[in-house]
């Protein structure tokens, strides 16, 4: 009783402080589209639509697409580039009604100083290959198997850019030999960057920025290796110190408790705190929420788990939390499926139903795409 009251307090608390003029979103990522080709990425984009959800996210794995240095960067058609894989998610994606946001990562190796995909990649090459995404991806761009490509405006720039496992260095030693955190720096010229060389590709695209992995705290000094992990409440603050221009922000959430509870950083709770920061780089800017979700099994990435009935409660709640927030735009369920390393998907590792999965069609029916969401 003592739980319930503080969830029916809490949720009353979100919607004084703001109910949603418009409902968030329901969205699932499936990473595994990125793997497969022909009939295999057919049968699991079939299955995605099963789900009756009409958004996606599509990791865009920038070393994949360039393995090596384009003459022209920001010329989709140069002969470096390989669009294949993507150009057959985009074609399924838009075959099925279902519109993506783009994400982009991995450095190549000729983009990094230390040849590592997690390496910082330099501004303007990453810049101009997001430039290269908005205009391949502009729904006037010819297909190589005839016609225009499909359009895709929303593109995230980069992934989770506060985390070591994505973005290093996180600190560096200057003068003295004193550390100091330079991510958020060299993330929000890249941002900066980005957000021109998408929008001179696309004038109407969208740039989500920030892409803020869970982490509840920033260190108090920076490590010797540089791994440090900002947490995503001090990343808001710290890229709108820096000031680059965004459409949106976006962030990660992976509760340590029920998505109403207020206990926790990041949580749903703390969403108000990141939007004082948001409103400083753009007023009023959208905030998605494209990665979420609760592990039903124990793995060394995330050792908090739930049991699966609990997991299927959460999704209707997670629902809820999004819903009691005025700025949330999209809210994405990572994972579709399990797999090895991560064991939040609506799908066991062998392919059978978990029942969070029956939530979906519900949730896709009841927070659909709105009027004037275009893709």
């Amino acid at each position: 009783m003592r739980r319930l009251a503080l969830v029916v307090a809490l949720l009353a608390g979100l919607l004084a402080s703001g109910a949603a003029s418009a409902a968030p979103i329901a969205s699932v990522q499936d990473d595994n589209l990125v793997n497969v080709r022909g009939a295999a990425l057919a049968e699991r984009l079939d299955a995605l639509a099963a789900t009756g959800v009409k958004v996606t996210r599509v990791d865009v794995l920038w070393s994949e697409v360039a393995p090596r240095r384009p003459a022209d960067a920001r010329n989709p058609a140069d002969p470096a580039y390989d669009w294949s894989r993507y150009d057959e998610i985009a074609r399924g994606l838009q075959a099925r009604g279902i519109t993506a946001i783009l994400d982009f990562y991995r450095t190549p190796p000729w983009a990094s100083r230390s040849g590592r995909p997690e390496s910082a990649p330099r501004a303007a090459d990453g810049a101009r290959f997001a430039g290269a995404i908005a205009r391949r991806y502009s729904g006037s761009f010819p297909d190589p198997l005839g016609g225009v490509l499909p359009r895709i405006s929303r593109i995230e720039v980069w992934n989770e850019p506060n985390l070591p496992g994505f973005w290093m260095p996180q600190c560096r030693r200057g003068a003295g030999g004193r550390a100091r955190l330079v991510s958020p720096g060299a993330y929000a010229a890249l941002l900066a960057a980005s957000y021109r060389e998408i929008h001179a590709a696309n004038a109407t695209a969208q740039v989500i920025g920030g892409v803020a992995g869970p982490a509840g705290r920033s260190p108090t000094a920076c490590p010797k290796d540089g791994r440090a992990a900002v947490g995503s409440l001090d990343w808001a603050r710290l890229i709108a110190d820096e000031g680059p221009p965004i459409d949106a922000w976006s962030m990660h959430i992976y509760p340590i408790g029920g998505p109403l509870q207020a206990f926790f950083v990041p949580s749903w709770s703390t969403l108000p705190r990141v939007a004082q920061q948001v409103d400083r780089l753009r007023a009023g800017a959208p905030i998605h929420v494209t990665e979420t979700g609760y592990h039903t099994s124990y793995n060394r990435f995330h050792q908090y788990f739930v049991s699966e009935a609990q997991q299927a409660a959460w999704v209707d709640e997670t629902m809820t939390a999004a819903a009691a927030q005025s700025r949330v735009g999209v809210v994405t369920w990572f994972n579709f499926q399990d797999n090895p390393r991560w064991t939040a998907g609506l799908l066991r590792l062998d392919g059978s139903r978990k029942p969070s999965y029956d939530r979906f069609p519900a949730a896709g029916a009841a927070y659909g795409p709105r009027a004037g969401w275009a893709p």
